[in-house]
This record gives C-alpha cells, sequence and structure tokens, in this order.
C-alpha cells in the first residue's frame, strides 16, 4: 500500500470511529436515572400497561423524545418548568400521604396517587400534557427520534404520507 493511501485511511478510519462515537453519546445521552425522567418513566409505564399489543414507552422511546423537547429552545420554558414542577408537585403529594416519593411506591399506591392527582387541576393538566407527549413520540415521524422501528405505526396499521420530513430536527 502506498504512504499517501494509508495515511488517507488511517484519517478516515479515525475520523469515522471519532464521529461515530459522537452519534452514540448523542443518541445515549438521556439519563433516565435523573429527575424528572424517572418518574415520568415510571409514570408512563403505569399509564401505558401493555394491552391489545399497544407498544411500551420504552420500545417507542417516550423519555427520550420527552428529554428532547425539553432541550429544544423552541418550546417555551415555562412548558419545560410545568413538566418538572409536576414531577415536584407529585412528590410532595406522596410524601404527604405515603412519606416516600412516587418511583419507590407500590403499583397500587402509585394507582391512587394518579387517580388524587388526577382529580385536581395542576394534577389533570400535568398527566395530559405527560400522556400527550408520550402518545406525541409513539406516533411522530421516526426522523424525530421517537416512535422507533415506527413500533406506534404498526401498531395503529398506519401509513404515513409523503413527503416525509427531512432529519433537521431530531429531538433524539
Amino acid at each position: 500500500m502506498q504512504r499517501r493511501k494509508f495515511i488517507q485511511y488511517s484519517v478516515l478510519l479515525i475520523g469515522s470511529t471519532l464521529f461515530a462515537d459522537k452519534i452514540k453519546l448523542y443518541s445515549l445521552h438521556v439519563k433516565i436515572l435523573e429527575e424528572p425522567f424517572q418518574t415520568i418513566a415510571k409514570i408512563h409505564d403505569d399509564l401505558f400497561t401493555p394491552s391489545a399489543g399497544m407498544p411500551k414507552p420504552q420500545d417507542f422511546n417516550a423519555i427520550g423524545f420527552l428529554e428532547g423537547v425539553m432541550r429544544d429552545p423552541r418550546v417555551k420554558d415555562t412548558q419545560k418548568e410545568f413538566i418538572k414542577d409536576g414531577v415536584s408537585w407529585l412528590n410532595i403529594v406522596t410524601n404527604k400521604i405515603y412519606r416516600h416519593n412516587y418511583i419507590d411506591l407500590n403499583s397500587n399506591q402509585r394507582e391512587i396517587i394518579l387517580q388524587h392527582i388526577a382529580s385536581k387541576e395542576w394534577g389533570n393538566d400535568w398527566l395530559w400534557y405527560i400522556i400527550n407527549h408520550a402518545f406525541e413520540a409513539m406516533l411522530s415521524d421516526p426522523v424525530y427520534g421517537a416512535n422507533t422501528n415506527e413500533i406506534g405505526w404498526k401498531w395503529l396499521d398506519f401509513i404515513p404520507g409523503e413527503p416525509r420530513p427531512p432529519r433537521v430536527n431530531p429531538y433524539v
């Protein structure tokens, strides 16, 4: 092999490796162990129980999508704060009733808490917001980083329209 080709291939290999690492870091940067995502992931599990073949929120990357929404500068800060504040308010309620955060409760206790906050105006609005983002993740074009492998579309037997959006504003 010529020296020039060797250098070109070496640079190409190193560059592609670095680029692949950047993509991997970008796509895996969601920290599900951090709040508010840990609590919201548990709420997703509680609200989207497996039935009729419905995909699970982790299958359509609901948390990754929501995390992307939280980073999006086009989303109003008041909306982002509402999501975070809702987790805080939820944990205030659960600590008053059970002396534990929501994620530390058993499924029956979490069901009681969800019913309780749904009867409050803030809780009903907040749960609607969380559910709305989950459905948006499940039904969005996969170009945005959610609806992984078109799982939501397949579940509904949906055929998307053309043209599909360009990958300009991916969330994940």
